[in-house]
């Protein structure tokens, strides 16, 4: 970890007790000011360097090397190379899941997320761990873009932590899920709270094509604690690795 400019405290277990997910903040100290941010301001998280990673290492951040060694595994347990893996990385944030694939061995990662902060956090944090990285709303893809990467041929994609309580909605994620290549890997990770909700509200009711094997087919799904919350509970998710069966209409 680099040389920090910054303090971060968290807040008492009390005053921060069942917090929900996007209720969750911590005190920032730096250049003699405190102030008060949410876990989920990223824009103004990710302006700070290294301040995002500070804070997942702080909660026990897991995901985004148990996704990254999941999307291996699956993509390698039939005889292909890591060194063939093409991965997009969806709502790739700072950089810290890129940085996971890289160090697994991975040299063709490409990020996407709507945040100019995020990319360029990456680029700064993480210099030559993508080949582009681009800042982009997923459900309006611009022409550019979209010719950009039909021409990769991704054969991977990741989304780490980031379809939980609709980072990502719908639409913008099939419009990613699309860009890769038939039978190819995709790992992502949901909030078990979010998977198990059979309301409307839920992500299997959202995402449809989850659940749909002519679309997608689960290989595995492994049940871990993503992060501690900010009052000391353990934040369950799933991870869920699978392969594409078709696009999603």
């Amino acid at each position: 970890m680099q040389k920090l400019d910054f303090e971060i405290q968290l807040p008492e277990i009390e005053s921060a007790r069942d917090l929900s997910i996007h209720e969750e903040y911590f005190w920032l100290n730096q250049n003699g000011t405190k102030r008060k941010l949410r876990l989920h301001d990223y824009a103004e998280v990710y302006q700070i360097p290294y301040l995002y990673e500070h804070l997942m290492e702080r909660l026990d951040s897991q995901s985004h090397v148990m996704l990254a060694s999941l999307l291996v595994e699956e993509f390698t347990e039939a005889g292909d190379k890591v060194e063939d893996m093409i991965v997009l990385d969806m709502g790739a944030g700072s950089g810290l899941v890129g940085k996971s694939l890289f160090n697994l061995g991975i040299k063709s990662i490409v990020g996407i997320d709507i945040l100019f902060e995020a990319a360029q956090a990456a680029c700064q944090q993480y210099p030559g761990i993508y080949e582009n990285y681009y800042v982009e709303n997923l459900s309006n893809l611009t022409e550019m873009t979209k010719q950009a990467l039909n021409s990769r041929g991704f054969n991977s994609l990741i989304c780490c932590s980031a379809l939980s309580n609709n980072h990502i909605p719908a639409k913008a994620l099939s419009v990613v899920f699309n860009q890769v290549v038939p039978n190819g890997c995709i790992a992502f990770n949901v909030a078990k709270y979010f998977w198990e909700d059979n309301t409307q509200t839920g992500f299997r009711q959202q995402h449809s094509w989850v659940e749909d094997q002519s679309i997608f087919e689960i290989m595995r799904m492994h049940s871990y604690r993503h992060r501690f919350y900010t009052d000391g509970r353990p934040l369950e998710y799933f991870a869920i690795v699978g392969r594409k069966k078709s696009n999603i209409l």
